[in-house]
C-alpha cells in the first residue's frame, strides 16, 4: 500500500514495521469520541479535521462506541485512511462474528489492521493462540479479505506482549508506552527489542498518561523518540486538541537529557498518587492495575485452550 494521501500530508512519516505501509507519527485514538456527550456531528467534524490535517491512521474498537461515528466518515473517505479496529472475543467463531459486526458499523468491507484487544493476562494470551482461538479466526478473516494485517494490544504487562511476538508473527503491537509505563513496567526493555528483531510495527498508546500529564509535548516526544516506534495514537475530542498534537508531531525532535529529566520529575508523583488511588478503586492510570481476563469477561473462550 502506498503512502496514505490526505489534503495536507503530515510529515514526517515512518514505516509500520514490515507491512509495507508508511504512517504519520500520530494516529487518531477514537475512544473519546464514543463518550455519551459526544454527538455524531461533533465526532464527524473532529475526524474530518484530523484527516484534513494529515492524521490518516484511525484507531477504534467495538467497545469504544466510536465505530458508528467513524463509519459515517468512512462512507466517503475510506481510501484516505489506514483503518484499525479490535476484537474482544477470544474464540475463532467469536472474533469472526465480532469483526463482521464492526465492518457493518464502519461501513466498509475490510479494515487495514485487526487487533486482538487487551491481552493483559497469561490466560488471555493462551486463549488468543489456542488452535480454535482468536488468531485462528483472524487468519481466516485475512484470507477472506476482511482484514489486511493482524496485530495484538495490551495495557498492563508488556512482557506478555513480548512473549506473544516470540510465538506468533504479528504485524503490529499496540503497547502502553508513556513515561509512566517506562518507570513501572518498562516496555522499552521487553517489547521493543523483539519487535525490532521481528520487524513488527510498534504503535504507542497512553503516551499522555490518560490525560494526566501536563507536559504533552515532552510526553509525546518521549514515545516518538523510541526508534522502534512507528507512531503514537492519541485520544482527541476537539479540533483544538487535534491541532496541538499535529503541531507537536510536525515539529518532532527527540527529547534532550534535561527535558527527559523534567518529564520524569513530573510523572513520579503521579505514579505515587496513582498507587494510593488504586487502593480505593479510583486510579486514573488505570491500565497499570488491570487484572481482568478479557476472554472470561466476554464469556467467549476457545474450547482447546491449554492454560
Amino acid at each position: 500500500m502506498p503512502h496514505l494521501q490526505s489534503l495536507q500530508p503530515l510529515q514526517p512519516i515512518r514505516p509500520l514495521g514490515n507491512t509495507g505501509v508508511t504512517v504519520p507519527l500520530v494516529g487518531y485514538g477514537t475512544a473519546p469520541l464514543g463518550k455519551e456527550q459526544i454527538s455524531r456531528a461533533r465526532a464527524v467534524r473532529c475526524l474530518n479535521h484530523a484527516i484534513d490535517a494529515g492524521i490518516t491512521y484511525i484507531d477504534t474498537s467495538p467497545d469504544y462506541g466510536s465505530e458508528p461515528h467513524v463509519g459515517a466518515v468512512m462512507q466517503r473517505r475510506r481510501d484516505e485512511v489506514f483503518l484499525a479496529t479490535k476484537v474482544n472475543k477470544r474464540s475463532r467463531s467469536g472474533v469472526l462474528e465480532e469483526l463482521q459486526q464492526s465492518l457493518q458499523r464502519l461501513q466498509t468491507d475490510h479494515v487495514d489492521l485487526i487487533q486482538i484487544h487487551a491481552v493483559n493476562t497469561w490466560a488471555d494470551l493462551e486463549q488468543a493462540l489456542a488452535p480454535d482461538g482468536a488468531v485462528a479466526g483472524l487468519e481466516e478473516a485475512r484470507e477472506q479479505g476482511m482484514a489486511r494485517h493482524i496485530g495484538i494490544t495490551g495495557h498492563a504487562r508488556p512482557e506478555l506482549l513480548a512473549q506473544a511476538l516470540d510465538r506468533y508473527p504479528f504485524d503490529t503491537v499496540l503497547v502502553a508506552l508513556g513515561m509512566a509505563d517506562r518507570l513501572v513496567s518498562s516496555p522499552e526493555t521487553t517489547v521493543l527489542p523483539i519487535a525490532a528483531r521481528k520487524g513488527v510495527g510498534v504503535i504507542a498508546m497512553k503516551t499522555l498518561g490518560h490525560g494526566c500529564f501536563r507536559s504533552r509535548d515532552l510526553a509525546l516526544r518521549y514515545a516518538l523518540g523510541q526508534q522502534e516506534v512507528s507512531l503514537a495514537i492519541v485520544g482527541m475530542d476537539s479540533p483544538t486538541q487535534i491541532d496541538e498534537i499535529v503541531d507537536i508531531a510536525s515539529d518532532f525532535r527527540p527529547l534532550l537529557e534535561d527535558e527527559e529529566d523534567r518529564l520524569v520529575e513530573e510523572v513520579r508523583p503521579l505514579i505515587l498518587q496513582d498507587s494510593d488511588e488504586s487502593k480505593k478503586g479510583e486510579s486514573r492510570l488505570f491500565w497499570l492495575h488491570d487484572t481482568s481476563v478479557t476472554g472470561w469477561r466476554e464469556k467467549n473462550g476457545p474450547a482447546l485452550v491449554d492454560y
